[in-house]
């Protein structure tokens, strides 16, 4: 099966080079390369067209042999009954789909083009930041599209501008909400999510059922700013859509039917009627076009299989030989023609380099001040840990209050350090919705081009660092004077020092696995899986001499190993602790005591922590060693995560 068409777009041309009208006879080299960015604004009109295009899965033609074309100003929906290929069309379109299983032809003003390049895919669920208000949200993505030669008050001109084009002026300064705060309708969260990723008016907009989940009102006011800013700015614009109302469907220019893969319908809405009512299927009066047009073509409840597939066939023989069909066909021969003498269209490599509007560097400040604002305002990330962690301290310190220096306490305080690492470390996976929730936005925004994978990684593990600080400092102030640990400045700056470190390990490795598995529940049954399995290798639980030999590559590759380690040497080298003393004396009237360490003579009445330590097998523990290896651990953890985003495709 022959690749669609596309075509290079690896020249470094300067945005300044974009040409204002596309219907000139430029090479679409020229064009995609003036384009391999996100700033479209001050680009001329794109008409898009597509002929004899398939997509096909094991045999299986999900799209069969779909051609049309949508001009400049118009607003194309795309109808059928669930199973029809809505979506997979529109993916189609957009380029998001592996070529290997396409065939067809798709064109940008007549020649075969790298659609990505001039176009933005805007997909059904909301991608915004909840806790930021309307207008930060479109800032945001306004200073991460918009080139650096754009000034600030160019940027909040044009933020204000689309703020009104989508009637969102009085909700503009309203958080979004969340399940913990109150903010815009849902009408509006829509248009706002639509308007964060059309900010630079991308020539072609495909949107996939843009108004799911909303009522017939909501659903008329998004679709009515999406057609005026259409209008306005002579945007190509198609979308998939599930029984619009009557309302609605008034809003759409074109029609696109589809039953099964196939086309039913292309063209105008007001011909649609007329076009069906000749085939002796007239819409009743007082009833929505759409819906009729859905109930007419919807052959799902057909027990008969052939009986379907005739059914079907008749709109499509129907369509193939009408008067609409023949008006598609010549626009887009049209099309073809005007640029036949245009030179070089013939297919070149997909590959391209991509670039963005911002540097490296910059990118990666905007993301770490929307990272910073979102972290501080949503409670899921880490103030909710926050207060489960003084509490977890307070938990600690009562039940091991004042442990002492009694022998029996060693007990005691390994049981509280491990516990300190073990258990907070556990903790870290009440990040993952959270995290969830940012991966969700920065799939979208990485497909449509704002930043790159690098910035995006580097915010987030900036940005983790003041807030995981914040965390260690709130338990270690609660919990260690309480459990009364080894006191002095720094013996309490080691414990908090290793204990972050710990949690910064803990953190990597829960965003890496929330990247591997981006289902909630997955996610979250992994993290607790894999800490589950680090605490049963830290050498606590089961000690480092009789942990089977096929395990002990997991203990020396695991962060609660070092971090347990390190804590542990830190509280107890230069302790002494007192010995068990014994009721009976020796004929001399010496006193006899029981030792658990050091000299079990029973002539001695201390030990050292130093004699712990040996005999655990920690006395070889070097504190700033075992800190390199948690920020070892901690850096490849951070590693995998942008290695699993770099490579890993966002959904369609």
């Amino acid at each position: 099966m022959s690749d669609i068409q596309i075509i290079n777009t690896d020249s470094n041309n300067s945005l300044t080079t974009a040409i204002d009208n596309l219907d000139s006879n430029e090479d679409i080299r020229e064009i995609s390369a003036a384009t391999s960015s996100t700033n479209l604004i001050n680009w001329g009109t794109v008409s898009l067209a597509w002929e004899n295009l398939s997509y096909s899965i094991k045999n299986r033609k999900i799209v069969e042999n779909a051609s049309g074309v949508v001009k400049p100003g118009e607003c194309m929906a795309i109808l059928g009954p669930s199973g029809a290929g809505k979506s997979t069309l529109l993916d189609l379109l957009a380029g998001r789909k592996d070529h290997k299983n396409v065939s067809g032809q798709i064109y940008l003003n007549g020649r075969p083009g790298q659609i990505k390049y001039v176009s933005t895919y805007v997909m059904q669920e909301d991608a915004i930041m909840e806790v930021l208000t309307v207008r930060e949200n479109i800032q945001f993505a306004a200073d991460l599209c918009f080139p650096a030669s754009y000034s600030d008050a160019e940027r909040r001109t044009r933020v204000q501008d689309i703020i009104t084009e989508f009637g969102l002026d009085r909700v503009a300064d309203s958080k979004i909400g969340s399940m913990f705060i109150r903010g815009v309708s849902g009408g509006e969260k829509r248009r706002a999510s639509i308007a964060t990723q059309v900010i630079t008016l991308p020539k072609i907009i495909f949107l996939d059922e843009p108004t799911t989940g909303l009522d017939s009102a909501a659903s008329y006011n998004v679709m009515k700013a999406i057609l005026q800013m259409t209008q306005k700015h002579k945007l190509t614009v198609i979308a998939s859509i599930h029984q619009p109302s009557t309302e609605t469907y008034s809003l759409f220019d074109k029609l696109c039917i589809l039953g099964r893969g196939r086309t039913l319908y292309l063209g105008g809405r007001e011909e649609a009627i007329r076009y069906f009512e000749n085939l002796g299927h007239k819409v009743p009066n007082n009833s929505n076009p759409a819906d009729h047009f859905l109930d007419l073509i919807n052959s799902d409840f057909l027990t008969d299989k052939a009986d379907a597939e005739k059914y079907l066939s008749e709109f499509v023989n129907g369509f193939e030989g009408s008067e609409a069909y023949e008006v598609m066909k010549s626009e887009i021969n049209n099309l073809i023609e005007k640029h036949k003498g245009d030179r070089d269209t013939r297919k070149i490599s997909s590959k391209t380099t991509e670039r963005y509007q911002q540097s490296f560097m910059r990118q990666t400040y905007i993301l770490i001040i929307r990272c910073f604002k979102n972290a501080l305002r949503n409670i899921l990330l880490f103030w909710s840990r926050v207060i489960l962690y003084v509490c977890l301290g307070l938990l600690m310190g009562t039940a091991w209050w004042k442990v002492g220096f009694h022998q029996t306490s060693i007990f005691e305080r390994l049981t509280t350090l491990y516990f300190s690492i073990a258990f907070l470390s556990f903790m870290s996976t009440a990040g993952i919705p959270g995290f969830l929730e940012e991966r969700y936005l920065f799939q979208r925004e990485r497909a449509n081009r704002f930043y790159s994978v690098g910035p995006y990684v580097l915010a987030n593990t900036l940005v983790s660092i003041p807030f995981i600080c914040i965390i260690t400092i709130s338990f270690a102030c609660v919990m260690y004077p309480t459990v009364e640990l080894h006191s002095g400045f720094d013996r309490v700056a080691i414990f908090t020092g290793i204990l972050f470190l710990s949690l910064l390990a803990a953190e990597s490795m829960v965003v890496l696995i929330a990247s591997i598995f981006p289902q909630f529940i997955s996610a979250l049954c992994m993290a607790a899986f894999f800490n589950g399995f680090w605490m049963m290798s830290a050498g606590y639980i089961v000690r480092p001499p009789d942990i089977p030999a096929g395990w002990k590559w997991a203990h020396y590759m695991d962060y609660q190993k070092y971090a347990y380690e390190a804590i542990i040497y830190n509280d107890l080298s230069g302790l002494t602790f007192n010995c068990e003393k014994l009721s009976n004396e020796t004929g001399g009237g010496i006193k006899q005591y029981n030792c658990y360490y050091g000299d079990k003579s029973g002539s001695s009445a201390q030990f050292s922590g130093e004699d712990v330590l040996r005999d655990l097998g920690y006395d070889s523990v070097k504190i700033w060693l075992w800190a390199i290896m948690l920020v070892v651990i901690m850096i490849v953890c951070r590693i995998l995560f942008y290695i699993i985003l770099r490579v890993r495709r966002a959904p369609s």
